[in-house]
């Protein structure tokens, strides 16, 4: 023992001789700095500068520090804090603190702050003491106090709920914390408040008013609700409409649906809206399951009046009458719910049901409505035979003729509009329809059409085509309203709704059989005997032969002119003539669709176009084609049409002889002497003459308007005697004369006195002299006629 202290003792000595004596080698402050950067540079040595450059750190220093600064602060410390404390970079401190974080488990780092479990031990008692004094907390309140996350707050203390704090997190709403105390209290006034109630009472409206926490009361009462502790139910859930119906309610409410349901037979949405029930038809299905009801829309019925309303149904058709629903149905069923039950019953019955529903409530059979209808019987026999009488046939009406008008602009578009709009000349027509001679022309008109040829590439074929495929002729019969009235005079006991809808219901079906009616008055009226019939056939043979010859006639006439002249004849004779024999082919076949016309002069380019739409599609194409030649300037191009036309509609033609043709001329120019023996109009007179003499130097009819006059007396130059051009020529100017002094006095009616007598006296002096050469003129033509200078 004293050789050891012995040897303490000079250990001793040689730490304090070293201590006192002088180094023989120092480094300075930069030679200390420049080898400790060294060292740190090549990972040698692990240390941190002072934010004041004036010391080094080690990490496990910093470590140290801030175990220590945590310990002091009470287990929480912020780390910007921990910056002032420790006097290094922020960067340094995170970084050990998350080191500390993960190796010790009791440490956390929450926004920027480490927190261990001993303040969370603290917290927790001081959350509990504030817990039994107020017997709840709520999260929110918490994090707003210490300043924490909910989330965070809400794990560490359920960690210590039961340990530390003597409460019960809330299940639905885990933002609260409360004492068992607190919910017993709460259960009990809940309780309490509950048993009183007698009537529904919103839950929404018990919370305002009395301080229950929302969610703990829905969990209360659920539970004193299953357990059988309260008698009643909570009608819609955790929500606002949420409502407590009691037992004692429920049980009234049910007895009264249950009475009313089985003394009326129904129930109406309305009345269990007001007993506060506010799903009734959810109601009505839970509460009658195995019942059979029909739903409306604002009410439900049962078995017994369907049943009810159906026997009265079908005995109503039965009996071929009618019956209004709405009479056997309570009075509290709106219209519309009666309209549902009423379609549901004829669903029903529809195999076997002949009836129909007017008004939405009233059934009436088809034996009645037949019965309507042959009340008119009487008078659509009378109707058809006295619009017979009257107008043969209802060819036309006015929509029709605006239609047709549409498709006739559409076909002039490419012809000359101008001769379209003049009148037709009527001085000389040349249409001469009598004395033709049976065994001239032998024409066979066939009544059953051939199938003929259609041509696909005409346009006019499709534009027809398209405004009336096989539409059929319109009769009117009767107005609604004039129905109506009828109606009303033969079933007094009908409301004015069923007879109205009785009467639109009856219009189309009256104006159908009406038109049958006249169809049948139509036929009877021209299914004479066979030989009237043949008489027709015959008469019409000699018209159409007639014209026919008539057309090559004035065709001849029409080459002796010039271009522009032949072709203004050629016009003429479309629009006039031409017209009249198409005229006549249109009138035959439209007899079939009952649209014949007793003088078929009368019908117009419209009145084709309405045939037209109404013929079938074999026969449309070439009359289409026809009817568009007399837009035209060709006779050739008509006459070809014509060809096709009566081929296809059945009409042979053969061609005439020269005896016709002798015949045909001598009747034309005696039509025209006889005319020009009894006028004395000049013009008139000057036209006659004009033709006349053509026809005399020709041997050619011609068939001329007005305005074609001076070309014709030009014409004759050369070919009468030049006195006789001459006289013409004269009286020509005359007659022009006369018209300008006309036209003047109409433009300028009555001005300067002096000026209307010097005209005045003109046109009177123009008159006699035309008074005393019109005789001239006209023996030209009715004396014996001298030799003309073709003929010598």
């Amino acid at each position: 023992m004293a050789a050891a202290w012995e040897e303490i003792r000079r250990l001793a000595a040689d730490f304090q001789r070293a201590q006192f004596a002088e180094v023989a080698h120092r480094l300075s402050e930069r030679n200390c700095i420049e080898i400790v950067t060294k060292l740190i540079a090549e990972k040698q040595l692990e240390v941190v500068h002072t934010l004041d450059g004036k010391e080094y750190v080690t990490p496990a220093q910093i470590s140290k520090e801030i175990r220590d600064e945590l310990h002091v602060s009470g287990g929480r410390v912020n780390i910007v804090d921990l910056q002032q404390v420790i006097n290094v970079d922020l960067l340094h401190i995170e970084n050990r603190a998350n080191d500390i974080v993960k190796s010790e488990k009791t440490v956390q780092l929450v926004l920027g702050q480490l927190i261990n479990e001993s303040y969370l031990d603290q917290l927790a008692e001081e959350i509990n003491d504030k817990l039994q004094e107020t017997g709840q907390v709520t999260v929110s309140e918490l994090c707003k106090a210490y300043d924490l996350p909910g989330d965070f707050l809400v794990q560490a203390l359920s960690r210590r709920l039961g340990r530390i704090i003597h409460g019960q997190l809330d299940q639905e709403n885990r933002g609260v914390i409360f004492t068992e105390a607190f919910v017993n209290r709460h259960r009990a006034r809940i309780r309490g408040l509950f048993t009183a109630i007698t009537r529904p009472t919103p839950v929404s409206n018990l919370i305002t008013r009395y301080g229950f926490q929302e969610h703990l009361l829905y969990s209360v009462l659920e539970e004193l609700v299953n357990t059988g502790r309260l008698k009643g139910t909570v009608v819609g859930g955790r929500q606002d409409k949420a409502v407590f119906v009691p037992d004692i309610y429920a049980r009234t409410q049910s007895n009264w649906v249950d009475s009313f349901f089985k003394q009326n037979g129904y129930l109406e949405f309305d009345a269990l809206y007001r007993l506060g029930i506010p799903d009734p038809a959810g109601y009505i299905k839970k509460r009658y399951k195995s019942t059979q009801l029909l739903f409306l829309k604002a009410a439900c019925v049962g078995q017994e009046i369907v049943d009810q309303v159906e026997a009265s149904v079908e005995e109503a058709i039965s009996s071929g009458n009618w019956i209004d629903v709405a009479t056997l149905l309570p009075s509290s069923l709106s219209v519309e719910d009666v309209g549902i039950l009423l379609q549901q019953v004829m669903r029903s019955l529809k195999k076997n049901s002949s009836g129909l529903v007017f008004s939405d409530t009233i059934v009436v059979s088809e034996k009645f409505i037949s019965s309507c209808a042959d009340l008119f019987s009487a008078m659509m026999q009378q109707k058809a035979e006295k619009d017979m009488k009257n107008n043969p046939v209802n060819l036309i009406t006015e929509e029709d003729l605006k239609q047709a008008s549409g498709l006739e602009n559409a076909y002039a578009n490419k012809k000359d509009k101008k001769d379209e709009r003049r009148k037709k000349a009527t001085e000389g027509s040349g249409s001469v329809r009598g004395g033709g001679g049976g065994n001239a022309r032998e024409i066979k008109i066939k009544k059953t059409k051939k199938k003929g040829r259609k041509d696909a590439d005409s346009d006019e074929e499709l534009q027809v085509t398209s405004t009336g495929r096989n539409k059929q002729a319109e009769f009117s019969f009767m107005s609604q309203e004039e129905i109506q009235d009828v109606l009303k005079t033969h079933m007094q006991d009908c409301p004015e709704e069923l007879i109205a809808e009785l009467a639109e219901h009856l219009i189309r079906p009256l104006t159908k059989t009406y038109q049958e009616v006249v169809r049948s008055v139509f036929t009877s009226s021209t299914s004479s005997s066979g030989a009237t019939r043949r008489q027709t056939m015959k008469d019409l043979q000699e018209e159409f032969s007639n014209l026919y010859n008539n057309i090559r006639l004035f065709e001849k006439g029409t080459k002796h002119f010039a271009d522009e002249t032949q072709t203004n004849l050629a016009k003429h004779l479309l629009k006039t003539v031409c017209a009249d024999i198409t005229n006549l082919i249109f009138n035959f076949l439209a007899s079939d669709s009952m649209m014949t016309t007793e003088n078929y002069s009368t019908i117009t380019s419209e009145v084709r176009i309405k045939i037209l739409g109404k013929l079938p599609d074999d026969t449309k194409g070439p009359l289409t084609k026809l009817h568009t030649s007399l837009n035209g300037k060709s006779i050739e191009d008509f006459l070809s049409c014509l060809d096709s036309a009566v081929d296809i509609c059945g009409i042979m033609v053969k061609k005439g002889d020269k005896k016709k043709e002798r015949q045909v001329l001598f009747q034309h120019r005696q039509a025209l002497i006889e005319q020009l023996k009894v006028t004395e109009d000049p013009a008139l007179v000057l036209h006659l003459t004009s033709v006349l003499l053509f026809q005399f130097s020709t041997h050619c009819m011609l068939h001329a308007p007005g305005r074609s006059v001076p070309q014709i007396i030009n014409f004759l130059s050369g070919k009468i005697p030049e006195d006789q051009h001459s006289l013409l020529v004269k009286y020509q100017g005359l007659v022009v004369k006369r018209l300008i002094s006309q036209t003047k006095k109409t433009e300028h009616g009555d001005g300067d006195a002096t000026e209307n007598l010097e005209e005045e006296e003109g046109a009177d002096a123009i008159r006699k002299e035309l008074q005393e050469i019109t005789t001239s003129i006209k023996d030209l033509v009715l004396r014996p006629r001298k030799s003309s200078v073709t003929e010598e």
